[in-house]
C-alpha cells in the first residue's frame, strides 16, 4: 500500500497509543477502521454529476460500511438544482450529517449550522492533520480561527489546467500553421468553418461564464476576483482592459459564426456530443476530454483527431493556469449531528491509505491489485466491459462510486492509468512542462464579517456581469461599451479586491 509521509506515520502512530479507539494507520487491514461497535447511519448528501452519475448500490460504498461500521443513506442531488436545495436544507435546518460539494462555506458559518474540524485534528483526524501540516496553505480555509471545512486533496493528482484543444485534421486542411495568438486561431477558425460552413468551430458548455473561466487569464485579465501575478494583488477581472480585449475577441467570433450560437445553454453532455460528432472542433477547457472524442471520432475517420496546442497569446501575455493539486470542494459536517466524533472519524478514515485506496480503485482482488511496489493498479478485466461505452472511465468509475465524483475526498489520480491511451499519456507530459502556466493561489483567510461581507458584495458583481455577458457576446451592444458596466460594479468589486488584499496581508504577516 502506497506509503504515507513520515509524519502522517509518526503521528497516526502516537494517535494510536493514546486513543481507544482503532487508529487509522497505514499498513492496517480493514478490520483496524471500525468507527463503531453500536448500530450508527449518517447521512450524506453530495452533488450528482451527469458526466459519472452516482450509483448507490455497489460494492465500494458496502466496503465502507464494512469497515467503519457506519450505515451510509446517500442522497445524491443533480448538479442545477445542488445548491439551491442544500441551501433549502441549511435554511430549514435539515442538514445532514455530512455534506459532500459545498462551495458557499463562507455564506453560513457565522451561524453555527458547522463544527468546527478543528477541535478533532489531534484526536480523531490524524491523516487530515498529517496533510495540513504537510500542505499548510490549507490552514487559509479557516474562519476566525475555526475550520469549517476539509477539502478534497490530492495524493497524486496529474498536472494540467485548461487549455485548448483543435482537430489537427482540420487544421492541417487549412494549410496554415498552429496558432500562436489568439488573432491566428480566430484566422484558423475562420478558415476552417469557411471548409465546413455547417460548422461552429467553438465549443462551449455550462453556460457563458465558463467562457471567462476559461479564456479570461490567458487574456490577461481573470474570472472574476483572482490573484495577479504580476502586480501580486488580487484584483477583480470584469474591471481590466484585458478583459474588454477577451469579451472583444468572443463577440467577434460570435459574430463570424465560429462560437456556437447555443454557447449559453449548452450543457456539458451536449458540448460532448458537438465534439465527437464534427460539430464543432475547438474547446478551451478540461483537455483530458479529447481522449473521448478521438476514440468517437475514429469510428468514422483514420484521420479526424483532436491534439493539444500552446494556450495561445494575448499580445505579449502567454499564460494558463495549472488546476490545484487539491479540488478544495469542501466536505461540511452539521453541528447538530448525533454523532459528532464518528463524522469526524468517518471523514478522516477517507483521507487514511486504505480509504484512498478504496474509493479511488475499488475492491482489491476485484477491480483492483498492489503490484510488487505496493501501489495499486487498476485491472484490465475490471475496465474491459467499460471500454466501448462513450466515456468507459467514467462509465467504469461510476459503477463503483470512484473518484472525486464518486467517495473519494483524497485522489489518487493512478486510477486513471489504465484508461489513458499512449497519446494522452503524452499530453499529460506535455501539459506539465508548459512553463507559461500558472500555479493557482489559494484564497487567504477571512473572518466571519468578511465572508458575510463577500458573500453579499459578489452576488450583487456576479448579477450585473451575468445580466450582461450575452447581449456584448451576441453583439448587441458594442464591447467599447462595456466600460458601463465597470462603472456599475466598480465600487463593488473594488471593494472585494480590498477585503481579499487585507486578508492576504494579515495572513501573510501571521
Amino acid at each position: 500500500m502506497k506509503t504515507r509521509k513520515l509524519l502522517a506515520m509518526a503521528l497516526s502512530l502516537v494517535v494510536a497509543l493514546v486513543m481507544a479507539a482503532p487508529a487509522l494507520a497505514d499498513g492496517a487491514d480493514a478490520t483496524s477502521y471500525k468507527l463503531t461497535d453500536e448500530p450508527v447511519t449518517l447521512t450524506l448528501v453530495r452533488l450528482d454529476n451527469s458526466n459519472q452519475p452516482m450509483q448507490l448500490d455497489n460494492k465500494v460504498i458496502a466496503a465502507i460500511e464494512e469497515a467503519t461500521g457506519v450505515t451510509l443513506e446517500i442522497e445524491a442531488i443533480a448538479g442545477s438544482d445542488f445548491t439551491t436545495k442544500t441551501e433549502m436544507l441549511i435554511a430549514t435546518g435539515s442538514m445532514p450529517d455530512i455534506m459532500y460539494d459545498c462551495y458557499y462555506v463562507s455564506n453560513y458559518a457565522s451561524t453555527g449550522i458547522y463544527p468546527d474540524f478543528s477541535q478533532y485534528m489531534d484526536t480523531t483526524m490524524p491523516n487530515i492533520k498529517a496533510l495540513f501540516d504537510e500542505y499548510p496553505d490549507m490552514y487559509r480555509l479557516c474562519i476566525d480561527g475555526a475550520l469549517y471545512q476539509i477539502p478534497v486533496m490530492g495524493r497524486y493528482v496529474y498536472r494540467m489546467g485548461r487549455s485548448p484543444q483543435i482537430r489537427q485534421d482540420l487544421l492541417e486542411e487549412t494549410g496554415l500553421g498552429t496558432p500562436t495568438n489568439f488573432d491566428e486561431l480566430f484566422d484558423v477558425l475562420s478558415a476552417i468553418k469557411a471548409n465546413h460552413p455547417d460548422m461552429y468551430p467553438i465549443a462551449n458548455r455550462n453556460g457563458t461564464g465558463n467562457l471567462f473561466t476559461c479564456y479570461a487569464y490567458s487574456f490577461g485579465a481573470g474570472d472574476g476576483v483572482y490573484y495577479e501575478p504580476k502586480t501580486q494583488q488580487y484584483q477583480y477581472g470584469a474591471l481590466s482592459e484585458e478583459f474588454i480585449t477577451c469579451l472583444s475577441w468572443l463577440s467577434k467570433c460570435y459574430s463570424a459564426g465560429l462560437l456556437d450560437p447555443d454557447y449559453a445553454v449548452c450543457t456539458s453532455t451536449q458540448w460532448q456530443e458537438r465534439l465527437s460528432s464534427g460539430q464543432s472542433c475547438f474547446f478551451f477547457d478540461n483537455p483530458s476530454f479529447a481522449t473521448n472524442f478521438n476514440a468517437t471520432l475514429a469510428t468514422d475517420s483514420d484521420t479526424a483527431r483532436f491534439a493539444p496546442m500552446e494556450v495561445p497569446a494575448s499580445g505579449d501575455i502567454q499564460r494558463g493556469l495549472f488546476y490545484n493539486k487539491h479540488d478544495l470542494g469542501a466536505t461540511v459536517a452539521s453541528a447538530d449531528t448525533q454523532y459528532p466524533e464518528i463524522v469526524a472519524d468517518f471523514i478522516d478514515f477517507l483521507y487514511s491509505d486504505y480509504g484512498c485506496d478504496l474509493t479511488n480503485f475499488g475492491i482489491e482482488g476485484e477491480t483492483f491489485e498492489y503490484n510488487s511496489d505496493g501501489e495499486p493498479e487498476i485491472l484490465d478485466s475490471a475496465v474491459a466491459d467499460y471500454m466501448s461505452a462513450s466515456d468507459p472511465m467514467r462509465g467504469f468509475f461510476g459503477a463503483y462510486s470512484l473518484g472525486k465524483l464518486g467517495m473519494a475526498r483524497y485522489i489518487d489520480e493512478h486510477d486513471q492509468d489504465k484508461f489513458i491511451t499512449e497519446e494522452a499519456a503524452n499530453w499529460y507530459n506535455t501539459w506539465e512542462n508548459w512553463t507559461f502556466m500558472d500555479e493557482p493561489v489559494l484564497d487567504p483567510a477571512f473572518t466571519s464579517d468578511e465572508s458575510e461581507e463577500l458573500a453579499e458584495l459578489k452576488t450583487s458583481v456576479s448579477d450585473i456581469l451575468t445580466s450582461n455577458y450575452d447581449a456584448f457576446i451576441m453583439g448587441q451592444r458594442d464591447c467599447a461599451e462595456w466600460t458601463q458596466v465597470q462603472d456599475q460594479i466598480r465600487s463593488d468589486a473594488e471593494r472585494i479586491c480590498e477585503i481579499y488584499n487585507a486578508a492576504a496581508a494579515r495572513t501573510a504577516v501571521e
